[in-house]
């Protein structure tokens, strides 16, 4: 039994950004940089691509991945929900007889994951039999005390921020948010509650450029800047392929 199934899931249609998994983030695709953090783990594992393009899957062939099927038609349009998009891969190891001990979801919107935080994370739930799976969050901003629901008046905010001046801003509580880095669960426990989110699933933080989640244009031009200026270090994914 191996440890770890990572499932990198790309399905072409981006509306957003047009082909985003496959678009070009400092010379490589965005879910090559997800495909060779899962590849990097120390843990004895298997990557799969699940996507429901040959042209994806021969660029995640390139970079490492393995296609073990091109995902069908019912699992490829945009109001898919992700957990059926896991649970064909799972079924699909089960008829080829492959076992896993965890199942980890890397969605390519993610890239600035490390596979350090990866290993870290598998530690984390290993070393914590009570839990069910663990999740990356980052630390949410803006705290809920500077938002409110829509309205005509900032009649909330204003009571809140009248208290504030009464309080350290370091006696804040601090609040953190999921980040979208990663998701992973044991195996069993996915298939009987088909969430990663249990009353037992324990969170992973990680700092403010690994909890960038590109969905919209904006977060593209940021993540550009990030390359940009070198504020991850893409030559640890990269450098030794030749890619």
């Amino acid at each position: 039994m191996k440890k770890v199934l990572w499932l990198v899931t790309a399905r072409s249609g981006s509306k957003s950004i047009i082909d985003k998994n496959i678009k070009l983030l400092g010379g490589h695709p965005l879910l090559g940089f997800r495909v060779k953090c899962g590849l990097s783990t120390t843990c004895t594992s298997d990557l799969w691509i699940s996507t429901d393009s040959e042209a994806y899957a021969e660029i995640a062939k390139s970079y490492g991945a393995i296609v073990p099927f091109i995902r069908p038609k019912s699992l490829s349009g945009d109001t898919i929900m992700s957990v059926d998009v896991i649970l064909h891969a799972m079924e699909h190891a089960k008829s080829i007889s492959a076992e896993y001990e965890y199942i980890g979801l890397l969605e390519p919107t993610s890239p600035f994951i490390s596979s350090k935080d990866l290993d870290l994370a598998i530690s984390k739930l290993d070393s914590n039999k009570d839990a069910d799976a663990i999740v990356a969050v980052r630390e949410s901003r803006p705290h809920k005390i500077f938002t409110q629901e829509e309205d005509v008046f900032l009649d909330k905010i204003a009571i809140n921020l009248d208290a504030l001046n009464r309080f350290d801003r370091q006696a804040f509580k601090k609040e953190i948010t999921p980040s979208g880095g990663f998701y992973i669960s044991r195996w069993d426990n996915f298939l009987s509650s088909k969430t990663f989110y249990t009353k037992k699933t324990l969170g992973y933080e990680v700092d403010e450029i690994a909890g960038i989640e590109i969905d919209e244009p904006l977060d593209w031009s940021f993540a550009e800047f990030i390359i940009e200026k070198k504020l991850f270090n893409k030559s640890i994914l990269f450098e030794h392929d030749g890619l």
